[in-house]
């Protein structure tokens, strides 16, 4: 079974129609040199689309829980098995592979300074009599801070430190982080940031990744890879399993699908939908992405006794995806099926087990033979998708400005050829009559030019008043709602276990703080940063609306200064159809998205100090109290009692802290919308209308200066210019139609 398209034979035949129109316009520039300044314009629209093919990607995000068999999805469709995922949930990279001729890797790692943040942030708190004199920050790189950590990993009591059944991950990734030290601490210390590995060393890639240990040093992989159908341009991105329990691996994973073109969600038939899936596919659904996300049902052929019994769990998949949208599309295979079939039938080696698994499975043939006629509807389907999406592309600008190119070189190649017979004197009144209708073009154009540029003020202005009332701290519909959150929030200091030793305060403080931690970030992650990007949604369709209705008017005035034109190219004998002007689709460019909110918590040594003082303080207090109470037979509070007192005033203080914190971050996050996404996209999107405008213009107007100077200079070569001229318009009537026939397949595509 193989995948015959991926959306990439459309930008491949539009490539090689840019090369022989290149060709064209450097043989049409070469009768006539004096004439250069319209071939430079040719060429010059034909290298920007020429690079937008190359910048273009396609991302497909391939997400679901841990387990789920996502890797494994990656490897079945590659044909290779290469992703192996053995890395704990400490490890928030995401593994991205693009399509390349030779096997490759470049896995980067991440710079000191985001090293030791998050040792010392794993450290605040940490509840060790070792940290209690600390005032700076620990870094890894010195023999004695490795030490500490050290001594302070082996001291801390790691019942402690066990919240909900799991191991605390700050213990994981500090003893990660201190036993892959010493493996690559010869990589780390030479400075070095990027390691590029060839096809013999991906094994180095695998070993890295598959170890925690040595993966949380890692920030970002990408694996350059042969892929079985033509895919430039196309990128797969492994993305950290939805149901992590650190809250900043659900908002890599919401960054990365904020530019991904196709979600495949991977559901294991062992598992079904949990609660976790739950909350991602609500995720999804508020990003926008359902009618993008297609749901893989990852069967485990040995679990599933029959064909009902399949029925029935794709039934209930089927109720319960109904939720959110009715009828999504599902698809129910097994992905480890596809990989080994596609392996055997490649020659590779499998070992006997594998062996065994696919010679068992061939044994129940209804349910394997559902399973590979489900994988290849599958197949077909995302093939019809991502065709789908890049006809979208081409429709989108690319494909009629290359057409416009064509029409521009055809008309000018045909006013040349009728006017060879003419003289110099004919050939300048032609040129006359074309400028004098091309003013009322250029006014038109200067005209829209000033139009935009005092629309985008307006659009600053307004954009600037709605972002400061949506982020505003009293009135907002972000700032209120974290307040409330962190003022609200209230932890069962009765479920926390106190002994009547001081020893257990920092144990306590520590897991609250954690619990606090770890329950605002996933607020923040789960509810706030989908609200805010429900907002930039509503600001970007109001930006294209805008912009719109500011530029309608002046288009059908420009669309009139063209037919005029174009009248008077027809009677110089040159007649042609009237080009269809229309705005640009408005798009982000490559590289910016709107920012997530994150909020970078820097209780540390400081608020830890605090915290132990007052508990001092409250303990010699309550003493002298205690003293009085008994001289008045009053009674008095136990040790723990105390404790708990003071645990709850750190917590206060915690509080505060972070809502001070809060309100700088959103300040900061605010301004940072406006003049680093929103003020440059509408800049961006102004000038990329602008300059199509300009482009589809230039293209098609016709530039005489070169014919002048030429007859002027060589009248005995007008018969060769014929014979050349003639195979100019015959090769270019050629391009246009393939060019025509390439946008009516892609907007069959679009349609389908």
């Amino acid at each position: 079974m193989e995948i015959e398209s991926s959306g990439n034979g459309y930008k491949e035949v539009l490539r090689q129609e840019i090369q022989t129109l290149r060709a064209l316009v450097i043989e049409l520039a070469s009768l006539f040199p004096g004439g250069k300044a319209q071939a430079e314009h040719w060429f010059k629209v034909l290298e920007t689309v020429s690079a937008h093919l190359d910048e273009d990607r396609c991302r497909i995000a391939m997400v679901g829980t841990v387990k789920s068999g996502k890797s494994t999805l990656i490897n079945a469709l590659l044909g290779q098995d290469v992703l192996k995922r053995g890395a704990g949930i400490i490890t928030a990279m995401i593994t991205r592979i693009e399509p390349g001729s030779e096997p490759r890797a470049c896995l980067v790692f991440k710079d000191w300074d985001e090293i030791n943040g998050e040792i010392n942030q794993a450290l605040s708190f940490f509840p060790s009599p070792l940290l209690l004199d600390r005032q700076t920050p620990v870094d890894l790189r010195r023999p004695e801070d490795r030490q500490l950590i050290t001594q302070v990993l082996n001291q801390v009591e790691k019942d402690r430190l066990m919240s909900q059944d799991n191991l605390d991950q700050n213990y994981v990734l500090l003893t990660s982080y201190l036993e892959g030290y010493g493996r690559l601490k010869d990589k780390l210390e030479a400075g070095q940031q990027r390691l590029e590995l060839t096809k013999a060393e991906l094994a180095i890639h695998q070993q890295l990744v598959g170890n925690e240990s040595e993966a949380v040093f890692l920030k970002d992989v990408l694996l350059t890879l042969p892929f079985p159908w033509p895919a430039s341009g196309l990128e797969l991105g492994d993305c950290q399993g939805c149901d992590s329990p650190i809250p900043q691996h659900l908002a890599q994973v919401q960054n990365y699908l904020l530019k991904t073109d196709l979600v495949l969600y991977v559901i294991s038939s062992r598992v079904g939908l949990r609660q976790a899936d739950y909350r991602f596919l609500s995720d999804i659904k508020r990003m926008r992405l359902w009618e993008q996300t297609l749901f893989i049902l990852n069967l485990d052929l040995g679990e599933h006794e029959n064909r009902s019994d399949l029925e029935r769990l794709l039934d209930r998949l089927r109720r319960e995806l109904a939720v959110f949208q009715s009828k999504a599309p599902i698809f129910a295979f097994s992905a480890l099926d596809l990989l080994l079939l596609r392996l055997r039938d490649q020659g590779a080696s499998l070992s006997s087990r594998d062996l065994g698994k696919l010679a068992l499975w061939e044994q129940d043939s209804e349910i394997t033979s559902f399973s590979r006629q489900e994988a290849g509807r599958f197949e077909k389907t995302w093939q019809r998708l991502l065709n789908s999406r890049q006809s979208r592309w081409l429709l989108g600008g690319s494909l009629a400005q290359v057409l416009a190119v064509a029409q521009g070189l055809r008309e000018n190649a045909n006013l040349q050829y009728d006017l060879l017979g003419q003289d110099v004197e004919t050939i300048q009144q032609a040129e006359a009559r074309l400028a004098q209708r091309r003013q009322p073009l250029e006014g038109v154009l200067h005209s829209l030019s000033q139009t935009l540029q005092g629309t985008v003020q307006n659009l600053k202005q307004r954009l600037r008043r709605q972002i400061d009332s949506f982020f505003d701290n009293r009135y907002g519909e972000v700032g209120p709602a974290i307040f409330h959150y962190i003022e609200q929030y209230r932890e069962e200091l009765d479920r926390v276990e106190l002994s009547d030793n001081l020893s257990a305060f920092m144990p306590a403080l520590y897991l609250l703080y954690q619990d606090f931690q770890q329950h605002l970030l996933t607020f923040l992650t789960e509810e706030i940063n989908l609200r805010i990007l429900e907002f930039v949604r509503r600001q970007e369709e109001w930006l294209a609306t805008e912009l719109a209705t500011a530029v309608n008017p002046l288009l059908v005035s420009l669309q009139d200064a063209l037919s005029l034109y174009y009248q008077e190219m027809a009677s110089l004998g040159v007649p042609a159809p009237v080009p269809s002007l229309s705005t640009a689709d408005w798009s982000r460019p490559t590289g910016l998205q709107p920012p997530l909110f994150t909020l970078e918590l820097t209780l540390g040594w400081k608020m830890r100090g605090e915290a132990l003082l007052r508990l001092g303080t409250n303990l010699v207090t309550q003493t002298l109290a205690r003293l009085k109470q008994l001289w008045r037979k009053i009674p008095t509070p136990t040790k723990r009692e105390r404790l708990r007192q003071s645990l709850s005033e750190a917590l206060s203080r915690i509080k505060n802290q972070t809502l001070e914190e809060t309100r700088l971050s959103l300040l900061d996050y605010a301004e940072g919308l406006k003049f680093r996404y929103f003020f440059v996209l509408v800049d961006h999107m102004v000038r990329e209308q602008e300059a199509a405008w300009q482009a589809a213009l230039k293209s098609l107007l016709v530039d005489l200066d070169g014919l002048k100077e030429a007859i002027q200079q060589q009248e005995d070569r007008k018969a060769d210019w014929r014979r050349r001229l003639q195979g100019v318009i015959a090769q270019d009537r050629q391009i246009e139609t393939a060019l025509i026939d390439l946008r009516e397949a892609a907007e069959r595509e679009t349609l389908s």
